[in-house]
Formats: C-alpha cells, structure tokens, sequence
C-alpha cells in the first residue's frame, strides 16, 4: 500500500480537466486507476481533515475542528483504543512507516502515533549542502535575511514564492521522494506487506519549487479567478477564516486590500511549479515500484487533504465551505482489481479508510463511519453518497460559530450555528446565525446566495429537511 497525501492540493491536475497544468505522472496514475471527480474532505483544515481520513471519523466525532496553536496529543487523549488507519494495518501483519506530513504533528504525540507506526516516524534525506532556512528557503539572500532578523529578535517571514536552480532534494519533498525511494525498495525485499504513508508539503505555501518547474510556465498565459468578489448575500463575516491571512503573513504580501494582478500570477505561477515538482515526486514513486517488481502487486491511494483559494471569492487560503476549499483530488490504483477509470458520483474523504480495508481484504472496524469506494469502482453502483459534509468554524470560543455544507449533485446548502467552541467538548446551539444556497447548475461560480429568492423556496425546504435527517446530533431548529 503506497498511501500519498499532498497537502494544500486543489484539483488543478491535467486529469481533472485543468490542461495547462503539467501533471503527466499524476495524470498517468489516473489512467490506470479510478479518478473520483467530486471527492470531498471534511473540513479545509489540515489537522481536522487528516484526523478524520485516518480515524474514519466525521470531525463531529473527532472533536477536531482546528490546527491547535500548540501541539497535543487529542488523537491517545480522546480515544486511547481507536484504531487508526495504519493500525489497522499494522495490526494485520503490515509494515508501516511514515515520511513526513501524514497525521497534522499539532494532534498527535511526538512520536507521531507510535502505536500506528511499525517503524518509526523519522527523518528524510536531503541533497548534500546547506539545509534549508525555516519554511523551506533555500535562497541566500533569504536565508540572510531571516538569519539577521532572527538574531535581532524580529519576527521573521520570508517571501510567498521561491524558485532556486537547485536539485529535486534539496528542497524538502524532493528528500522525502528520495527516502520514500529507499524505503520501497528496502520494504520490497521483506516478507511483509508494507503501508508506506508519504506526505508532501507543496503546494502549501510559500510556494517553493525548483526552477525547472517554474520553467514550464509562462506566467503571462497564467488563467486567474473568473470571480473576485464575496457571493452576493452570502455571510461574509462567517464564510472565511483569516481573510487570506495565511497568505499576509508573507514579506511581499501585502497585509490588507486587494493583491495585485502581478502578484496574482506570480502566485499562481508558484502553485503550478509546485503542483508540477509534486508530480515528479509522484512519478518518481512510481517508477521505484515497477523497479522493485511491486508495480503490479501494490495499491497506490493519492489524495489533497483539502483545496484552496487562488483568488476565487477575492480568497487566497483554504478553510471555507465553498467548493474551492472542500473538493480535493482522491485517486484510487488497485492494479488487481477490475475497475473503471472514472467516478462522478459524489464520495467523502471518510471512505478512504473503508476503501483501502476491503481492496487490501480486511475487515472494517465498526468505528469507521465512510462507505467503501470499491462498489463504485467495479461499477457495481452508481451511487453511495446522495451528499457530501462538510464543515468549518471560523472562530473557536464561547462565542464561536460553526458552519456544516451540504454537497448534492446540484446544490451547497450552508447553515451557520452558534457555538461554544472553548472546550473539548463544543455545545452546539438551534440559533442558526445564517444560512447559504448555491444552485451549480446555473451559478458554477458561487455568485449569489439564493436563500431569499422565492422561486427557490422549495429547494431550500428540502436542503434543510437534508439537513436536520443527516446531522440528527445537532439541536432542532423551527424552521
């Protein structure tokens, strides 16, 4: 089992229709998997949305909403016999291991989950030479800058892009493909199945990638947001987390009003080199299988642990409950399996563990509260979700707020609670602070909450009546 999870990845891959995106390994991948089309996390958080693919859990169960400002081991605390999903394995004779960002490290110990890992969470080989600044730079005159700063006691924060004439390794996901190479090959050769987990950074910011992958794009050709602008009546103090914050707290970004177009494409210019350095990565994973003798032996599950804004709704981050923020690519490659290449139907990120249990002929564990995958991918049913879940807080204390989404085929229904979100266990409140629908069919974009049209009435009647069936745990609400 080769597990890949790809931080901060929005579906702008060459297989999801994006063909201006240089992803021919990923691409690849898909081809000779089962590529899920409207796949969607459960929050577009990374702690929350890891701690919920690996638990099998809604965040509703996990309690985890946020990335904790300091990190603490909520996964043993709050549940000291849950099996997570590469216990599970390792409990069935697997070995697993862990290269970098799997579990959020804020929500485990620092151990990284000893109990789920039969060999130990450790560190990634880099290219020979100077290590890379905090936050990955290996720029000099970055480096020097946040050395000096550093020194003087300053804060420090370096700038959203980089793109250095430096190898694949020596920047960080290019020594964790070059660990991850050494671990195939080294696990290929043991009696044991391995669960090999491998998680790469970009395209998180700062958006760092080599230049060669830079080099692949023209920045004047760079396509940017159709729509700029808030939803028309939508709750826009509850709909976004920081504002673009994330992405302010770089030096060249500026800290309040609009981003510049220039700065726009430069942005988006990094993602893409970042989604292409990923790629390779990818590709270079893949190459180590057929090397191994494992290619066709091995099942390979990719997935983004959440999208991202990149200047749609004027946002530039993820944690919304918009569609550019919870839809993510999951690709599933089960080379033993009969399979079709292509499913449309809505799925969860909460069905990846159940997935991998049947295609791997384990046995779920009764916790687990997604569908497994695999009747869709043989084309034995069309669909398993009628909706996806998702949901967000934007703000985490006694006067908190807490957002659910519902995802059908054709609608977002959005509906804003107050809540008391100060303890581990939050109090969710029937005083709905604001509600949102978005009709896809004619409105692709998000543009105009249709909450107060009439002529929708009838729609929103049955989206809340979804509602209150799918989330029986949360206060009734007269409507």
């Amino acid at each position: 089992m080769l597990f890949i999870v790809v931080d901060d990845l929005k579906p702008l891959l060459g297989c999801y229709g994006a063909s201006w995106i240089k992803s021919p390994n990923i691409d690849r991948l898909a081809a000779r998997g089962t590529l899920f089309t409207a796949s969607y996390c459960q929050v577009s958080f990374c702690a929350p949305s890891r701690m919920s693919v690996l638990t099998g859990m809604r965040p509703d169960s996990t309690r985890v909403f946020f990335n904790p400002a300091q990190p603490q081991d909520l996964l043993r605390t709050r549940f000291p016999d849950l099996v997570t999903l590469p216990q599970h394995f390792r409990n069935h004779g697997y070995i697993t291991h862990p290269l970098h960002k799997i579990f959020d490290g804020r929500t485990v110990d620092a151990g990284h989950d000893r109990a789920s890992w039969s060999v130990p969470y450790g560190p990634w080989e880099m290219a020979p030479g100077e290590k890379p600044a905090p936050g990955g730079y290996q720029d000099p005159a970055t480096k020097a800058r946040l050395a000096e700063l550093a020194a003087q006691g300053k804060p420090a924060s370096g700038p959203a892009t980089e793109g250095c004439d430096i190898a694949d390794n020596a920047y960080h996901d290019g020594g964790v493909a070059f660990t991850a190479v050494k671990r195939i090959l080294e696990f290929a050769q043991q009696a044991q199945p391995f669960f090999l987990a491998v998680g790469f950074v970009k395209p998180h910011l700062p958006f760092i990638a080599p230049k060669k992958y830079w080099d692949l794009y023209e920045r004047a050709w760079l396509p940017l947001a159709p729509l700029q602008q808030l939803p028309n009546e939508s709750a826009h103090d509850l709909a976004f987390y920081t504002h673009s914050g994330e992405l302010r707290s770089y030096s060249d970004v500026p800290k309040v009003g609009e981003i510049p177009e220039a700065l726009q494409r430069e942005l988006i210019h990094g993602y893409a080199a970042c989604v292409s350095y990923i790629d390779a990565q990818v590709g270079l994973l893949m190459k180590t299988l057929k090397q191994a003798g494992i290619a066709e032996n091995t099942i390979v599950c990719l997935w983004g642990d959440h999208g991202w804004h990149l200047g749609e709704h004027g946002h530039w981050g993820k944690v919304t409950n918009y569609e550019d923020a919870t839809r993510a690519p999951l690709i599933i490659a089960a080379p033993d399996q009969k399979q079709v290449s292509r499913v449309d139907s809505i799925v969860e990120f909460l069905d990846i563990y159940p997935t991998l249990c049947e295609l791997a002929g384990l046995e779920v564990p009764h916790h687990v509260e997604g569908k497994s995958l695999v009747p869709l991918m043989r084309s034995e049913s069309s669909v398993l979700h009628k909706v996806a879940i998702s949901q967000m807080a934007p703000r985490a204390a006694k006067d908190g707020v807490m957002g659910w989404t519902l995802r059908t085929p054709r609608y977002r229904y959005i509906e804003w609670r107050r809540a008391d979100l100060s303890t581990d266990t939050p109090r969710i409140t029937d005083q709905v602070e604001s509600i949102e629908l978005y009709d896809y069919e004619t409105d692709l974009l998000e543009h105009e909450n249709l909450v107060a049209k009439t002529e929708h009435a009838a729609v929103l009647k049955q989206q809340q009546a979804l509602f209150d069936k799918l989330l029986p745990h949360l206060p009734k609400v007269v409507r």
